[in-house]
């Protein structure tokens, strides 16, 4: 934990209010990576659980947490099947344009 500096307290309590979502979490700051990580100390092989997509700590840290626990990995994963879903019908479509455009402009 050299590079690691545990976030114990924060101006919005995450640090505490993490534990309502389970009591093993815990924050730190990667020095190295610069980025902010979510630890679970209860893990096998590496407590990290998770890299916060966000500069700071706040209320979406908390929410992100909650999200991501493996009971919702059905959830998620239906989610990003729809995203794929509706990504690939929008290629399809601009591909359909751009072929139009060719045919019809010739």
């Amino acid at each position: 934990m050299k590079n690691q500096i545990l976030l114990e307290s924060d101006p919005f309590y995450i640090s505490d209010r993490i534990k309502e979502v389970d009591e093993n979490y815990y924050f730190v700051f990667n020095k190295r990576e610069n980025r902010i990580e979510l630890h679970r100390s209860n893990q096998k092989d590496s407590t990290l659980s998770l890299v916060l997509p966000y500069d700071c700590l706040d209320e979406r840290a908390i929410f992100l947490a909650r999200k991501t626990r493996i009971e919702n990995l059905n959830k998620i994963i239906d989610e990003i099947d729809k995203e794929n879903e509706l990504r690939e019908k929008k290629l399809h479509r601009q591909a359909f344009e751009q072929i139009k455009e060719v045919i019809y402009d010739n």
